[in-house]
């Protein structure tokens, strides 16, 4: 390796030691602090692609993709080096020397993970990295979790209120350890965001019809599009109302991808459970998103068959049932607005933001890329070497300066794509994204979901 940290001073360079937060997170009231949760996530929910993943022959291929190495070049922070610390035989953290590494300290190390899964698409023994850290995290509870644990499965009536709230608060009076989250926050607040400029005006209503018939259709909104910014929600419904379809409606909660990522499998498992009763109840109708990280969270409920659902027919059901909004819509027309129209005029170079997880290898690659591909034109730019955004859900709580030195990388490269001088206008087709992107942008920028810009005609 060629950077490393020595025993003394990982607490120091990361933050917070897994042991000193857990402390804290115990102390919380009402018995919901991570002690409360340790026993239910070392369940057999907690990760069982940990104790099946091959071993890690430290080639090194996966640096080539992680974008905390690409941004810090700490090799620490890289895939190789949290492999050879939580591996499950000879790399594992239990078989370390003495005078090797605490535990406290590994799970502190392993935790600073974004889970874009980069590596894993490089590393030629099949490693799966994530699934590694998720189980030590869910292995090692923190504060961390706990809070991230309030904040999706509790609070998510609240985040609008959270996100006018961030916006009045002066980022000097911000906590250090939320700031990062709370620009992003910010970003997403009602009445943030882009102005439409593209105005779509002939539907494939046929091509619709003949695929999907009269199946009703439901709208799986996500934490994003169900509370601060309902503004996507409402588009979504419109633009499948040019397509002719049968709307129903469904009580979908978060889809679980973010708590599993942070160590909290039970309710991950509680979130995918209500959401496929939710399914059920609605008459198992198409299940539309618009949020990538949504769509790779619901077919991931495949991977836990029966504990989901009834049987192999409803668990296939369900896979024919995910479908992305942006590939509903292929062959829409659409006029893009002119200065001498209406305001705002579209901007000449548009860039895309191409989400970790947009592809899931099911024969569609990024919907959303192929769509504002087919209505920008060349208008549409996308990095050569398109980086992760540096979101990592709970990486941004406990590094937020990892979090945000990622984020400005990113930045970096969609400006080059769009070769201009100015900051970049930037969309994406993830919620999660749209947040980070929102967070780290260059003063100047613009920058939001795709299914801002667009309105039916």
């Amino acid at each position: 390796m060629t950077k490393g940290v020595a025993k003394g001073d990982l607490a120091g360079s990361i933050g917070p030691t897994a042991k000193g937060e857990a402390k804290s997170a115990g102390a919380a009231k009402g018995g919901e602090g991570v002690g409360a949760d340790a026993g239910r996530n070392a369940s057999a929910i907690s990760a069982p692609a940990a104790r099946t993943t091959p071993d890690c022959v430290l080639c090194g291929c996966c640096l080539e993709g992680c974008p905390l190495f690409a941004a810090t070049g700490r090799e620490e922070l890289s895939p190789r080096a949290k492999a050879l610390l939580a591996g499950p035989s000879k790399f594992a953290a239990a078989n370390l020397p003495e005078g090797g590494l605490p535990q406290a300290d590994v799970a502190a190390l392993t935790g600073l993970c974004l889970a874009c899964g980069r590596c894993e698409k490089l590393c030629p023994q099949g490693v799966k990295v994530p699934a590694l850290m998720t189980a030590m995290r869910a292995a090692h509870p923190d504060f961390r979790q706990w809070l991230w644990k309030q904040w999706i499965t509790r609070l998510g009536p609240f985040w609008s209120l959270a996100a006018r709230g961030a916006a009045a608060l002066p980022e000097a009076f911000a906590p250090a350890s939320l700031g990062l989250a709370l620009k992003g926050l910010k970003g997403l607040r009602p009445g943030a965001g882009l102005a439409p400029w593209l105005t779509l005006t002939e539907f494939p209503v046929e091509a619709f019809r003949q695929k999907h018939g009269d199946r009703p259709v439901a709208v799986f909104d996500g934490c994003v599009g169900s509370g601060p910014r309902t503004v996507w929600a409402d588009t979504a419904r419109q633009l499948l109302g040019g397509l002719g379809a049968r709307l129903t409606q469904a009580r979908f909660s978060c889809c679980g991808s973010t708590l599993g990522t942070a160590g909290l499998p039970v309710e991950q498992h509680d979130a995918r459970r209500k959401n496929v009763a939710a399914w059920r109840e609605a008459g198992r109708p198409l299940l539309v998103t618009y949020c990538a990280t949504c769509r790779k969270g619901l077919a991931e409920y495949l991977g836990a068959g029966g504990a989901l659902f009834a049987d192999q027919a409803e668990q296939e059901q369900w896979r024919a049932a995910l479908v992305p909004l942006s590939s509903l819509l292929l062959g829409v027309q659409a006029k893009a607005d002119s200065t001498e129209s209406v305001e705002p005029a579209a901007p000449s170079v548009v860039g895309y933001h191409r989400p970790c997880h947009a592809d899931l290898g099911d024969g569609l690659g990024d919907p959303d890329h192929t769509l504002l591909a087919a209505l920008l034109g060349p208008r549409l730019r996308v990095a050569a070497k398109g980086s992760c955004c540096g979101f990592g859900g709970i990486l941004q709580l406990g590094a937020p300066q990892l979090s945000e030195a990622v984020g400005r990388a990113c930045w970096a490269g969609l400006d080059a794509a769009c070769g201009q001088s100015a900051p970049a206008y930037v969309l994406s087709g993830c919620s999660g994204c749209v947040m980070q992107l929102s967070a780290t942008a260059p003063a100047g920028a613009g920058t939001g979901h795709w299914l801002e810009i667009v309105r039916r005609a």
